[in-house]
């Protein structure tokens, strides 16, 4: 309830304007009733057509007066809503933004996404509905119990004890509720995990002719779904019946009772029982809207306890408040440092006791078997995750105690999916330099000899991407990727297998431009192929997260048996090593 307040305590008092013309418009509609029962208990009784007309011009203000506070009393609470929801998913994001690869590994994509979307839609309307009906509903419940009461003390003991015996029925369904909606939200995290795997890998399932199987295996997935909103809704369901019927005995009851009080007691007048039939029923609707804020409160409670777990998962990689900034450098240092993603003793580390040095303008290649930690070893680099034990130093200072965004800027990251977004060429390449001018671009797409291309094309650098780069080759959007990290004009390039997609040719022009054109800059190539190392100044030879081998290509030949079974495994296979 502290988040939920920290978010709408900007508009608090335009919140409170709205409650109060909410509360407004239920004693507007509560005084129109008192005011019918007298049209007919005096003005009727007495034949009074002047007074009749006074009333009735009465209700016919307070008709129009209701309608101005309705629907300000609408217009208010849905801006307070929205206003809060901008501001929750505005805060959960940029709390997402801040997460390690091991905070994402540990929430999966799409269960943030679920939480960013529908999660925060739901409480949203949650708040729309505290504002509106929790606020209507205890004024007509009040009104109508005390009104009820002073129009005839007898039969207000019936509408009273429907309301204890309804109060019974809300408070099981709403204690029983909640594990039910926690259920059902982690079945929509599947459930869209499985759409979001399904539609980023269509063609991969097509090519496999796949159709069929994602079919079953959705099916079998939205059915656990449909099967869980079952089960938590099918308890929201003795609501309505309930209340339904509670009023439909209570109706019964006060017409039997008060047909007593008119007929054979005289003290019953028939405007008091319109009233009190009115009253009633304004009693049982008020009650049937706070059932339903408290469902959704129930379901919302989830919603909120999982936006809270994103908020309060501790964030292992902080940002320093340090001025120290990099040096102009781009020299490299791993000191017996070790990683493992789950702080477990019984897991094995992914890395273990790195130790090299990387100078100025160095080339190192890095090379193993898949699994062997070569991505996890770049990772610790950016500081996308940080090391278990050890250090790692940039120009001799410890990387943790530069600020972040100072330090990857010092980086141009080519990772190994190659992702280009929705835009332009242009606006791409100038992602982490916004300030780029065309000679720049013209410089970065020449190095990474994908100039041609775009110089042929009509559009130029204005040339359409869509969404993922699909409407580019593989290797197009590999070269268009090691531009847009040229393009910041980064102190070390890092490369991770972003050469894969090229043939020897294309690899070895983009390799010498990049000598030629970026001769200061620190090199840093992860590859599965021995020739896209070979020509490096050394190679670390990676096996198991352990280094086995670190030295030129000739020396590794002769000393390590992992790099010559790999360059055997090569030559065998036909891969040009």
């Amino acid at each position: 309830m502290k988040r939920i307040f920290k978010y709408l305590k900007p508009d608090m008092a335009f919140a409170l304007v709205g409650i109060v013309l909410v509360a407004l418009s239920a004693w507007v509609e509560l005084y129109q009733i008192r005011i019918m029962g007298d049209v007919i208990d005096v003005g009727i009784q007495s034949a009074d057509m002047s007074l009749i007309l006074k009333l009735g011009s009465r209700m016919i203000l307070l008709a129009l007066l209701g309608i101005v506070v309705s629907v300000l009393g609408l217009v208010i609470p849905a801006t307070v809503s929205t206003r809060f929801a901008h501001r929750m998913r505005k805060a959960l994001y940029k709390r997402i933004q801040k997460f390690s690869v091991k905070n994402v590994n540990k929430f999966q994509t799409a269960s943030l996404i679920t939480r960013l979307t529908n999660d925060v839609d739901f409480i949203q309307r949650t708040v729309l509905m505290i504002l509106r009906m929790l606020v209507r509903a205890p004024v007509l419940l009040v009104s109508t119990v005390y009104l009820t009461y002073t129009t005839n003390k007898f039969l207000s003991r019936i509408p009273l004890v429907m309301v204890i015996l309804l109060s019974f029925v809300m408070v099981y369904v709403v204690t029983n509720g909640f594990p039910r909606f926690i259920k059902l939200q982690e079945k929509l995290d599947r459930l869209n995990q499985k759409i979001q795997e399904s539609l980023i890998n269509i063609r991969v399932v097509k090519s496999f002719v796949r159709e069929e199987v994602e079919d079953e295996r959705f099916s079998q997935e939205n059915k656990e779904f449909y099967d869980a909103a079952i089960h938590a809704h099918n308890l929201m369901l003795l609501i309505d019946p309930a209340l339904q019927t509670a009023i439909n005995f209570a109706t019964v009851l006060i017409m039997y009772f008060a047909s007593f009080l008119i007929i054979d007691q005289h003290v019953l007048a028939i405007g008091d029982l319109l009233v009190f039939v009115n009253y009633l029923r304004f009693t049982m609707f008020s009650m049937m809207m706070m059932t339903h804020v408290f469902m959704m409160m129930t379901r919302s409670k989830a919603s909120l306890q999982r936006i809270n777990e994103v908020f309060d998962e501790p964030i292992d990689i902080e940002n320093e408040t340090s001025t120290v900034k990099p040096g102009q450098g781009g020299e490299i240092e791993f000191k017996n440092v070790s990683f493992k993603y789950y702080d477990d003793e019984n897991v094995k580390n992914t890395l273990s006791h790195i130790n090299f040095k990387i100078r100025r303008g160095e080339r190192l290649g890095i090379i193993g078997s898949t699994g062997s930690g070569k991505t996890t070893l770049i990772n610790l680099l950016g500081r996308l995750i940080d090391p278990t034990e050890g250090e790692i130093l940039f120009d001799g200072e410890d990387i943790k105690n530069f600020d972040l965004h100072a330090l990857r800027a010092n980086f141009g990251f080519v990772p190994q999916k190659n992702i280009l977004f929705t835009g332009t060429i242009a606006s791409n390449l100038r992602l982490g330099n916004p300030d780029a001018d065309e000679a720049l671009l013209d410089k970065v797409t020449k190095a990474a000899s994908i100039y041609d291309y775009i110089e042929e094309s009509d559009e130029g650098y204005e040339l359409e991407v869509q969404q993922g780069g699909h409407n580019f080759s593989g290797g197009q959007r590999q070269r268009l990727c090691i531009a847009r990290a040229l393009a910041i004009n980064p102190k070390v390039l890092i490369l991770d297998d972003s050469t894969s997609a090229l043939d020897a040719e294309t690899e070895k022009q983009v390799m010498e431009s990049i000598d030629k054109e970026f001769k200061d800059m620190t090199l840093i190539s992860i590859a599965q192929k021995i020739s896209s190392v070979a020509s490096m100044d050394r190679i670390i030879v990676l096996n198991e997260g352990e280094i086995v081998g670190y030295d030129t290509h000739e020396n590794l030949l002769q000393t390590s048996q992992v790099y010559q079974e790999i360059y055997e495994s090569q030559q065998r296979n036909g891969v040009n090593a």
